[in-house]
This record gives structure tokens, sequence and C-alpha cells, in this order.
């Protein structure tokens, strides 16, 4: 089964793949670090007490920006790899990889508006998005910012899978 795979792949110019993948983790990457910086600004206490320590930082920013690029490193990869295959594999028409790039800063500012009205929601109301089981105080700073990630994590997974979609569905056309 592999050997069906890896010739298709092996005949992609590297720089193209690694364009993709690393291209969108990059994405990913800048997004989680301007994301976090608000975050920890909003509620310190989200990644200094409700995170386990890392790497030995104290620095409240730093920290957020550490943990910024360490959550960015598999859901990055991970959608990367995905659009590659999604995008490049076969014999159908190849999607060029500029277009893929824009959509995921689409996809990630749609994904950072979704986590910003479940938060603005939180900050106004004072009330949880979601089951209180998932907040880990329930204190206006802290509803917010959980309200803010969890809202942020699942519209990103389905922003993603649509992406994918997107793709599939623009080779599907091209070929016809």
């Amino acid at each position: 089964m592999l050997k069906v795979f890896f010739p298709l792949l092996i005949r992609e110019p590297r720089s193209v793949s690694y364009t993709i993948v690393f291209g969108i983790w990059g994405e990913v990457l800048l997004y989680c670090l301007l994301h976090d910086q608000y975050l920890v600004r909003l509620a310190p206490e989200h990644f200094t007490v409700y995170h386990p320590p890392l790497w030995g930082i104290e620095n409240e920013p730093l920290l957020a920006a550490a943990w910024a690029f360490r959550a960015s490193v598999g859901p990055g990869i991970v959608l990367g790899l995905a659009a590659l295959f999604v995008g490049r594999l076969g014999r159908w028409p190849k999607m060029p990889v500029t277009p893929m790039l824009k959509a995921v800063a689409l996809g990630l500012v749609v994904t950072e508006l979704c986590g910003l009205s479940a938060g603005a929601y939180s900050w106004f109301t004072g009330r949880t998005v979601y089951p209180e089981i998932i907040y880990p105080e329930l204190t206006r700073p802290l509803i917010t910012s959980q309200s803010i990630q969890v809202t942020c994590y699942l519209a990103g997974a389905v922003v993603g899978l649509i992406f994918l979609l997107w793709i599939l569905r623009w080779r599907m056309r091209a070929r016809a």
C-alpha cells in the first residue's frame, strides 16, 4: 500500500511540499502567538496556574509564547500534511500553494472571530458558554479566556475540515 502513495509524493518538489506544510504551520504558529498574547493579559493565571510550568519560564508573555509554540506544532503540522495530501496527491490537477495559504489565513481569522464572540458573551454576561465543569474557576477573566479557548479549538477543527473539503472540491472541479 505504501508503495502506491510514496512514488506520487516523491514526484512532488520538496520546495512545494515544505512550503505547504511549514507555511501552514507558520501561519498557525503566528496565530497562536498573537492569540495567546492577549489571553495572557486577560487572564495570566490561564498560563501560570492552570498550565503546568514550561521550560522554567516565569515571564508571563514569554510563557504564553512558549505555550503558543507548543500548541501550534500538532495542529499546524497535521493540517499542513493533510493539505499536502488532499491538495497535491494523485493525478487530479494540483491545487496551487498560494490559494491554500490564503485560505488558511482566512480560516484563522474566522476561528478567532468565533472565539472572540464567545469571549465577549462571557465577559459581558459573566456566564459560561459551555458546561461549568470545563472552567477551572468561575471568575470573569477565566470564564472569558476559557470560553475563547474552547471555542477556538472547536471552530478551528470545523474550519480545518471545511478547508480540506474546499481543496478537494477545487480539485474535483479542476479535473472536469
